[in-house]
């Protein structure tokens, strides 16, 4: 059974992925021949994220809102980030829920719903109170003025002027990982479809922040592909498996090294277009795209053998791997915000 559940996944991996279409700004860089996995992504680092915020419900016991995101305008970056330190019961009020919602995408209620479930019950009240009103009167203008003129009362105890103008930090480095395996089937730009082209183990490990990279069942496979900004490359390619509905789950971990660099020896791994391989995690939607990226890393690795053939003649053994991990929104070798320069959309802050 287990086997035959396994293979309705890679099935079903293999189909959806093929079927997912779309585009994004980073189709000019990584560009799948199969048209099976487009990248997207987006980014913040000393600047204010988006801030969105979840639905009330008028009710006097807390309850989780569904998520109706705004965004507010990104703020320049003059002082330093320890001018947001805040105490330990900031996150509590519902200053401090509005805040934390800026470190979430549009549209990604678990992020908001995470923000809101930090409240007490103090906070998440004046917060349900004051987003129903903010929703009702600010609907087309959704403004810390129109919040302050329409629902002045709320508006007051939940300091939203302040709220909309706290400045998102994603730490640099955002986390680490760790990664090695030893492959010995290579598909050709495809994903997998049968068992014997996975492997049923992660080759990664770590976290950013708080997410652990690999708990659970993991399906590992690797493959051959084309990425306009790299060329021809090996993917690596890890993702976790919800048992119940034999789907992949999020976030999963790539590895992509030039061809010209996968030969035995030790190899860097980084940003920049002269890195021999790119580390990065990823969430993917459900016709398998990357949606959002959470992290690119930087580091080194080892090739321990290399035979570069596609097929069950193909073989690859890495070890030693090392990355530190860090947000797109807050890439310090590329200025801080790298968005504009990956041209990729950025994943939630993690709480």
């Amino acid at each position: 059974m287990k086997r035959f559940s396994l293979f309705i996944l890679l099935t079903a991996l293999f189909f959806f992925a093929g079927c997912g279409g779309g585009s994004s700004d980073y189709d000019k860089y990584d560009d799948y021949d199969s048209d099976k996995n487009d990248d997207k992504t987006d980014t913040v680092p000393d600047k204010d994220s988006s801030d969105t915020a979840a639905e009330s419900t008028d009710t006097d016991t807390a309850e989780q809102p569904d998520n109706d995101g705004e965004t507010t305008d990104e703020k320049d970056d003059d002082s330093d980030a320890d001018n947001n330190v805040q105490p330990g019961n900031f996150w509590e009020t519902c200053e401090g829920i509005i805040a934390c919602s800026k470190g979430c995408v549009e549209g990604d209620s678990d992020c908001v719903s995470e923000c809101y479930g930090n409240g007490n019950s103090e906070g998440q009240l004046n917060y349900r109170r004051w987003r129903e009103c903010f929703d009702a009167a600010c609907a087309e203008n959704k403004t810390a003025e129109c919040s302050a003129e329409n629902c002045a009362e709320w508006d007051e105890l939940c300091n939203v002027s302040e709220a909309f103008e706290y400045k998102v930090s994603f730490p640099a480095p955002y986390g680490s990982a760790e990664f090695a395996g030893s492959f010995s089937f290579i598909l050709k730009n495809v994903y997998p479809s049968t068992e014997n082209e996975v492997t049923m183990k992660a080759f990664a490990k770590g976290t950013v922040a708080s997410m652990q990279l690999a708990s659970g069942n993991m399906i590992t496979f690797m493959r051959t592909t084309k990425d306009k900004r790299d060329g021809s490359i090996i993917e690596v390619y890890q993702t976790g498996i919800n048992t119940k509905s034999m789907t992949p789950i999020n976030p999963v971990s790539i590895l992509r090294i030039k061809i010209d660099s996968a030969v035995k020896g030790s190899h860097n791994v980084g940003v920049v277009d002269e890195s021999e391989a790119r580390f990065v995690v990823a969430d993917i939607d459900d016709k398998y795209n990357i949606s959002c990226y959470h992290a690119f890393g930087t580091g080194t690795f080892s090739i321990d053998e290399a035979v570069i053939e596609t097929g069950a003649q193909g073989k690859i053994t890495l070890s030693n791997g090392n990355v530190e991990l860090f947000s797109p929104q807050n890439i310090p070798e590329l200025g801080g915000d790298a968005r504009e320069t990956l041209g990729v959309e950025a994943c939630s802050l993690i709480q």
